[in-house]
Formats: C-alpha cells, structure tokens, sequence
C-alpha cells in the first residue's frame, strides 16, 4: 500500500512513518497541508494519514477542501487524547477513523490497514485467492495453498497490486509509484528486477504475470477466473 503522511511535526512524523514502513508500506509525507495536494495529484495513493496534533485549524481546512473535491481516499487523523472538539470537527470534514496520540505503532498499522481496505467505497478482503495462490493481506502472507511463499516487502506491494487489479494492464509507472516514496530513488528497470523474481517465485501456483509489450504487466486470470476475495 502507499500512504500520504501529512505532520507539521519532525518527530512526530518518525514514530508515524517507522511502523508503517517496517510493514512494509510505501510512504510519502509532506509537512503542510497544502503541499498534499500537488503529490496527490502525482501519484497513485491508497490512503492518508493526517496528523492534526499541533495547529489542527490547516489541516481541518484542507480536508475540507479535500471532500469538496469529491476525493474519497481514506483519511486516519491523529489527535491528542484531550482534543474532543478537533476529532469531532475533523470526522464532520469528512475523517473516516482516528487515533489518540501517544499510540501504539501496531494500531496506527491495523487502523492504516483497515481504512485502505475500503478505499474508494469497495471493500477489499483480507484474503483473495488467484489460481492456487492465496493472500492474506492482513497477515501479509502468500500461500501456495499451504506452503507459504517468502516474499520481500516490495515482492509483496507488486503482488497485492497486481491481484487487486487482475485482468488488466497495469503500467511499469503505476507498480513504480505503488511501491516507493519520492524520497527514494529506484533504477529504472526495479519493477523488471521484482517482477522477474515474483515469476520464479509463483510458479506452479497457477497466478500468471504476462508481460505487455511498451505497457507494464497484467497478472492472468487462472481458467478464466477473477482472483476470489474470501472474509476470513
């Protein structure tokens, strides 16, 4: 997944980015509310993170502004546990969870989660299967069927995309921009690299990854068959 951090607070945006990309998301963070919007526009995001501690009034504004645009991508904001009237402002702008501050790094990640499961108003479930191949996006976890497949963070992100969007053309740009922040710097031919070692790795599982020549990559459907979302 990648997800947009928006703090104002140096600190405060390390405890928030340090879980969420040791679990393996894709971050970008900004520092103003109104530097989001050029990097939205940028790239593709499953969610934001809007920390609302310190000067709330911004960061309220432009989430305001954010609905007004019809924009529907999830927002968890952050608050101090004394800040009632900020949290209730916040989900009247159109927040869709929040989360006290201090937290524990493991809810700020299940809460993450959660919310981009929904993004764009479609569930996603925790565990879709593609052929023989399994994924539980919860656990973060492949399986072909019971025997588990080591993927590495950024194996993983293709993956998920991949399936998530099975069936049709998919851009080297698009999986390029699901899976780094703009403060990391990925030769040119990475996504062939992860997408070479995602083939070697699925094979035998019956999920397909073609490649489209002067487009990106598709990941086949198995017999004719949409991946299958199961809530377990």
């Amino acid at each position: 997944m990648k997800i947009l951090v928006v703090s104002n607070d140096e600190a405060a945006s390390a405890r928030i980015l340090a879980p969420l990309r040791e679990a393996g998301n894709a971050i970008d963070i900004v520092d103003q509310p109104a530097q989001a919007d050029p990097v939205l526009r940028g790239g593709h995001f499953d969610g934001i993170v809007l920390d609302l501690e310190r000067e709330p009034e911004p960061g309220l504004e432009w989430l305001r502004a954010l609905r007004q645009q019809r924009i529907r991508l999830p927002v968890l904001i952050l608050s101090a546990p004394e800040a009632a009237d900020t949290r209730i402002a916040a989900i009247d702008a159109g927040a869709d969870d929040h989360l006290n501050v201090p937290f524990d790094a493991r809810e700020l990640v299940a809460r993450a989660r959660a919310l981009t499961r929904h993004n764009g108003g479609v569930p996603r479930a925790d565990v879709i299967t593609c052929g023989e191949l399994v994924i539980d996006s919860r656990k973060r976890e492949v399986r072909h069927g019971s025997v588990p497949i080591d993927l590495t963070p950024r194996e993983w992100s293709i993956l998920e995309y991949l399936v998530l969007h099975a069936g049709t053309a998919v851009t080297k740009e698009r999986l390029l921009r699901a899976i780094a922040g703009w403060d990391e710097q990925l030769a040119p031919n990475a996504i062939e690299v992860y997408v070479s070692r995602l083939r070697t790795k699925l094979s035998g599982t019956g999920a397909r990854i073609s490649t489209l020549r002067g487009i990106g990559y598709r990941l086949e459907q198995p017999e004719e068959t949409a991946p299958q979302q199961q809530s377990w």
